[in-house]
């Protein structure tokens, strides 16, 4: 779960340049389900707007793929938050890094998750 600064090659500015390539129609159709009712906009932030909408729209990711999608969501949330934040959104990136903690094959990222957790556990 490498962070921004931890020598890795591509880092997060480079991977929002690439996904900012698309990002306008993303904004898009974020926009058009705004405007359907079935997401609500809170400052830059999208939510569901109905529990029963975010059920339906998770039942749509095939089962074998939401451990690996957790995962990646986990990771990102990681590697874009500040350090100063990280406490603030710990429980959230370690829920989704722990529904795909199967799909987590280097004993390195293992251990970093096993320290995430002892850190959440100290909380």
């Amino acid at each position: 779960f490498m962070r921004e600064g931890d020598g890795s090659q591509e880092g997060p500015s480079t991977k929002r340049r690439k996904h900012n390539i698309d990002g306008n129609d993303q904004l898009l159709m974020l926009d058009f389900a705004v405007e359907e009712g079935l997401l609500k906009k809170d400052d830059r932030s999208y939510i569901f707007a109905h529990d029963q909408i975010q059920h339906a729209a998770y039942s749509l990711i095939p089962e074998d793929e939401r451990g690996r999608l957790h995962k990646h969501i986990g990771k990102l949330i990681l590697i874009y938050v500040s350090d100063d934040e990280l406490d603030d959104v710990l429980f959230l990136a370690l829920d989704q890094l722990n529904r795909g903690a199967a799909f987590i094959e280097e004993e390195e990222e293992k251990m970093e998750l096993a320290m995430l957790n002892l850190r959440a556990g100290e909380k």
